[in-house]
């Protein structure tokens, strides 16, 4: 029996199917990264839209600022607001801006014509963006962008499946070696 190589010849087994298993992990954290990289990017694209940036101004103005004077007021409407939703009241300066009953530091913005980035309600809490949803029925929500470390451990998982259990059985065999002693042949 050579424990030496059978050591050798285990260790090496094991830490390819380490490898292959880290392989699959780091695959798997991969494809969590890159959809939490898209949705960060999405949303940071729709919240730097100019039809959110008008939102954001309509919603939050302090004072609309009259252009003509006090007789606009009696002018009719140009646009037809939107209906208002059940449960909602909307903010006198902005047609198109209700805040829920429930929650005075919500405003939803939500306009009765389509636009080109296919925004269909925008969701303000506190004067922040706290979500963005689509046409397509899709929610944005803000999210933190991927860190570098863990782009740097996805790439570690392969690396650090096949040294873990190898270098636990070479220590292991190298352990074992120490109770083993050759056996002296008689000269």
């Amino acid at each position: 029996m050579n424990l030496r190589e059978g050591t050798r010849r285990l260790a090496l087994l094991l830490g390819v199917v380490g490898a292959i298993a880290g392989g699959f992990a780091s695959y798997s954290e991969l494809l969590t990264v890159l959809e939490q990289w898209a949705r960060h990017n999405r949303f940071e694209q729709l919240a730097a839209s100019p039809f959110v940036q008008h939102a954001q101004e309509s919603c939050y103005a302090s004072s609309p600022k009259p252009e003509h004077g006090p007789w606009d007021k009696y002018q009719a409407p140009q646009q037809i607001p939107p209906p208002v939703p059940k449960g909602a009241r909307f903010i006198s300066e902005a047609p198109y801006c209700f805040v829920p009953f429930d929650d005075p530091n919500a405003i939803y913005y939500t306009p009765s014509e389509s636009n080109s980035d296919g925004i269909r309600t925008v969701h303000f809490e506190d004067s922040e963006i706290a979500a963005i949803k689509t046409s397509d029925g899709d929610i944005f929500y803000p999210t933190a962008a991927t860190s570098a470390w863990l782009l740097l451990l996805i790439v570690l998982y392969p690396i650090l499946g096949f040294l873990i259990p190898w270098g636990a059985v070479r220590a292991i065999g190298w352990v074992l070696a120490g109770f083993f002693q050759p056996l002296k042949l008689p000269n």
